[in-house]
């Protein structure tokens, strides 16, 4: 029985020290570089295709760190936007200045950490202490749906300034503007 298993492994060991091994190897070799080629290129590929996602990403990581629980300033430029609309004697503008300081306002919301999946929702996580006109604020929002939701709606100039200083007060109150 050991003879036979020594003349099993001669024979195995003779065939195997045989082979060409640089000759029989060289088409695994070409295969495997094929393969990590294609892979390094969709790797590339991906990345440059997302590459706009993962500046977004890095950016968003990047401002939260800097000051996580406070609200950034908002844009003057979207802010005086704002205004601009509500100097301009129109009802429409009137509606899409109220609609827009209401827009800003859930972003400030949003920024300094307040969850839901809307404005009302963010709202309720608003105290007294952290707002001095958050009742106010609930109305003008208030308001703003009724712009959104009834299309004939009139909204006179008098009530759009004192939405849009309701908003105003807010934003300083919370450091935003």
């Amino acid at each position: 029985m050991r003879t036979a298993l020594f003349e099993i492994y001669d024979k195995l060991s003779q065939n195997f020290s045989s082979i060409d091994w640089q000759q029989s190897l060289f088409p695994w070799k070409v295969a495997s570089l094929i393969i990590s080629l294609f892979f390094i290129g969709a790797i590339v590929f991906l990345l440059i295709r997302i590459r706009k996602d993962i500046l977004k990403f890095l950016e968003a990581i990047a401002e939260s760190a800097v000051a996580p629980d406070s609200p950034q300033k908002i844009s003057l430029e979207g802010w005086q936007s704002v205004l601009g609309k509500l100097e301009s004697g129109d009802e429409a503008n009137y509606k899409l200045a109220v609609i827009e300081a209401d827009k800003i306002f859930d972003d400030i919301l949003k920024r300094i950490g307040c969850q839901g999946e809307d404005m009302g929702e963010r709202l309720k996580q608003i105290d007294l202490n952290q707002l001095a006109n958050i009742d106010e604020v609930w109305q003008a929002h208030k308001m703003r749906n009724r712009l959104v939701h009834e299309p004939d709606f009139q909204l006179r100039e008098h009530e759009a300034r004192r939405i849009i200083e309701i908003y105003q007060r807010a934003f300083n109150d919370l450091e935003a503007l």
